[in-house]
């Protein structure tokens, strides 16, 4: 027992010290703001679980290329996509025909994104990674370097993911290309969110499904139920403060009007406005949905029995085909000017003569 513990003290100090010579220690004061969206984890943990269970290796080695933008010293990741990769003599070689296809093809469908940087697997950086990283450096002169171990105990707070800035020190009087620890922090927005969850939704259990979004809806519901109950309290404490002052304490009053005060003001005129003008907007496209549910239905049903009628009387022939006609121009709504409208009536009344 005593020495399987030495072996891992050992590999461990090993480890350090190797991490030692690529990764610097010194503060970040680079001022870099990085923003990871989802769908980038997401694309990085795919690419991962397919290469292993395609190749059957634990720690497969997968590289790939992060694009997004950047405004001054702010970072968003948008989006990666795979690399393609050999093995010479040991050393990585990133296809450079595979990532200028990958890269053109890539801003035909989203010009504004930009290569950002790379991302692998690992718990360390290694002195391969400074090689890969040297690489990416023909197409972003300061590249980042994200790394994601997917063998570690993710926990709530913390990802398994680290990202890397690159900078040059003197060694021993080289120059030398080392990494240093960037900030980062995920950004999503509620559709991107939706979207997310739905694609990576998940099996409550045999009896029925559902997805990571109602348990993120439920504990919202539960904080402002949690807040309402609160609130509830204060303001039950400031009316009995109110009939007896013998229980008033200024303290706790000071920090209720605090409270208050930071609270952002919605009983303008401005605010009202603008929550009635997003009710309504609800409220309109459900409308519209509802109406064209229903007129599709009319639609189906108009031309199921112009098919009967049409083999059965013939007199009745123009009238569905006109109904069915007029009910199609409602499913598909156009716009027609004065110039339409007088060359319409044109030729109706070149038929009827």
């Amino acid at each position: 027992m005593d020495t399987s513990m030495e072996i891992i003290n050992d590999s461990e100090v090993a480890a350090q010290q190797a991490v030692s010579t690529v990764v610097s220690n010194a503060p970040n004061n680079s001022g870099l703001m990085v923003a990871l969206h989802p769908l980038t984890l997401l694309n990085i943990s795919d690419h991962f679980t397919r290469v292993r269970m395609q190749e059957q290796i634990q720690s497969p080695q997968v590289i790939g290329a992060l694009v997004g933008t950047q405004t001054g010293r702010e970072v968003e990741i948008t989006n990666s996509f795979e690399l393609a990769f050999d093995v010479v003599d040991g050393k990585v070689i990133v296809n450079v025909d595979y990532f200028t296809t990958k890269q053109d093809q890539f801003r035909q469908v989203f010009p504004q994104f930009d290569f950002l940087g790379w991302y692998t697997l690992g718990r360390y950086p290694t002195e391969s990674d400074i090689e890969i990283h040297k690489q990416m450096m023909t197409w972003n002169e300061s590249p980042l370097f994200l790394q994601m171990n997917p063998f570690d105990i993710v926990t709530s707070k913390n990802l398994p993911i680290t990202v890397y800035e690159s900078i040059i020190d003197l060694i021993d009087g080289q120059a030398q290309t080392l990494f240093i620890k960037s900030q980062y922090k995920i950004e999503t927005g509620e559709a991107e969110r939706i979207s997310v969850d739905h694609v990576a939704h998940t099996t409550l259990g045999e009896g029925g499904e559902g997805s990571s979004l109602i348990a993120h809806l439920t504990t919202q519901r539960n904080a402002i139920k949690m807040l309402h109950t609160r609130i509830k309290i204060l303001h039950q404490y400031l009316v009995n403060a109110k009939t007896d002052e013998s229980c008033v304490d200024h303290d706790v009053l000071r920090q209720i009007a605090g409270l208050c005060n930071r609270l952002p003001t919605i009983d303008s005129a401005d605010f009202r406005q603008e929550f009635l003008t997003e009710y309504n907007d609800v409220l309109l496209t459900s409308y519209l949905a509802t109406i064209t549910k229903g007129t599709n239905c009319i639609n189906e049903v108009n031309i199921n029995t112009y098919i009967c009628i049409s083999f059965s009387n013939k007199s009745f022939t123009f009238f569905f085909f006109s109904l069915s006609l007029l009910t199609s121009l409602i499913l598909q709504p156009v716009q027609i000017n004065r110039e339409d409208v007088v060359d319409i009536n044109i030729r109706d009344s070149r038929i009827s003569n």
